[in-house]
């Protein structure tokens, strides 16, 4: 993808330009941008806690708080998988690290495999949209908006986003008692000390948004100070040693790589775009048009929500927003808000096929089961996402009002 997005707007610029020097500051403009440095940081905060056994502690804490709820174990893969996300800022080690844990557990019990896979797969996307997030860093480097402030402002739409998902299960094992098993009476005691062994990542959620919320740090500092605090709970635990550290490492800098890697790629191809003149003649074809602001932003959705069935989330954004920001911001949309209701398309992208990354991904941990199965199980998710999308498009405030009261 990367080097397909980059020789289009190479060529492209040869042929219609009869230059392409000019394109060598396109990628230099965004791969030097400061705030993409929080991108290895989250990385590697996530990879930590994927190794330091805060995953487990997480998912079982989440169990002891939730267990009396009807399909106690299906309400802690969401709670697990959102509380996760807002450590991680990536969708599929969500669903890999909480699917590696709860699989089991729920197979054991007796629950029904289709929403077992179903509300992994869909839990594990609030990875992108409960902050930190990777594509939320990618969206205001290429729109030019506050990160921190699309950090905040996907707090309450990811919080949503997981009633919802909870909500329909708490409704569909009221109605369909067989496909959970009852409730298994936890002691006081035992209880109280899986939900307090949860403490490392109130802390580490405290750091990263409270820092950012509270003005006190940059994203890139508040993925700093995340990644060396998860660090030292990892060293705490004993956890590490150092063939886990180069594992860590070098996953890190193959993720990274990947996303700078996409992102120069398609820079090349905006370049050319923007010397060419098509964003602004893109604004000025749709500010033409006699149709209401609404109707472009239904002819956006319908866009991403077709290119969501054939390319990752990152592609999509970085081949799209250079021609989709301007449009918007003629018609007057606010750029923060859009790019949570982005995130939620790029959400429901990893759930839709043929390329759902996060159902390849659970796939991938229980690969006796057919494909067809998770892909049936993520169905009321996707609508509820689509229903979550609906709201935050008729309520912005939703996604804004945090936002704006923000510390500067």
């Amino acid at each position: 993808m990367a080097v397909s997005l980059g020789l289009v707007g190479i060529l492209t610029a040869a042929l219609f330009l009869g230059h392409v020097e000019a394109l060598g500051y396109a990628p230099w403009n965004i791969a030097t941008q400061f705030i993409l440095v929080a991108i290895p940081l989250f990385i590697f905060m996530g990879q930590i806690l994927l190794h330091s056994g805060i995953s487990d502690r997480l998912y079982t804490g989440s169990t002891a708080l939730l267990g009396r709820l009807p399909g106690s174990l299906l309400h802690a893969n969401i709670a697990s998988c959102s509380i996760f996300a807002a450590i991680s800022g990536s969708s599929v080690a969500t669903a890999a690290t909480i699917g590696t844990v709860a699989i089991p557990e729920l197979e054991k019990r007796g629950y029904q495999p289709r929403i077992v896979l179903g509300s992994l797969a869909a839990g594990g996307t609030l990875g992108i949209l409960i902050p930190p997030s990777i594509c939320m860093i990618i969206y205001g480097a290429m729109a030019e908006e506050s990160v921190g402030q699309l950090f905040i402002a996907g707090v309450f739409p990811g919080i949503m986003l997981t009633l919802l998902f909870m909500g329909y299960i708490l409704v569909r094992v009221i109605t369909q008692p067989g496909i959970a098993p009852t409730f298994e009476r936890i002691p006081w005691k035992l209880r109280a000390r899986q939900i307090i062994s949860m403490w490392p990542v109130a802390i580490i959620m405290f750091v990263v948004l409270g820092g950012i919320y509270l003005g006190v740090t940059t994203p890139t500092e508040a993925a700093a100070l995340g990644a060396f605090i998860s660090l030292v709970f990892a060293l705490a635990y004993r956890q590490l040693n150092w063939q886990i550290m180069k594992g860590i490492l070098r996953d890190t800098v193959k993720t990274t790589t990947y996303i700078m890697f996409l992102v120069v790629g398609a820079q090349l191809l905006t370049g050319t775009l923007s010397m060419l003149r098509v964003p602004d003649n893109a604004v000025l074809w749709v500010t033409s048009l006699a149709v209401s602001p609404l109707v472009v932003l239904m002819f956006i959705y319908l866009l991403y929500l077709f290119l969501g069935c054939f390319m990752d989330g990152i592609s999509m954004m970085v081949v799209t927003l250079p021609v989709i920001v301007p449009i918007l911001n003629s018609l007057g949309f606010d750029l923060i808000w859009f790019g949570v209701a982005l995130v939620i398309l790029v959400e429901m992208a990893m759930l839709t096929p043929p390329v759902g990354l996060n159902v390849y991904v659970i796939h991938g941990l229980r690969p006796d089961r057919p494909m067809s199965e998770v892909f049936r199980g993520i169905i009321p998710f996707f609508f509820m996402m689509l229903l979550g999308l609906i709201i935050v498009t008729v309520f912005p405030d939703i996604a804004t009002w945090l936002p704006s009261t923000m510390y500067s």
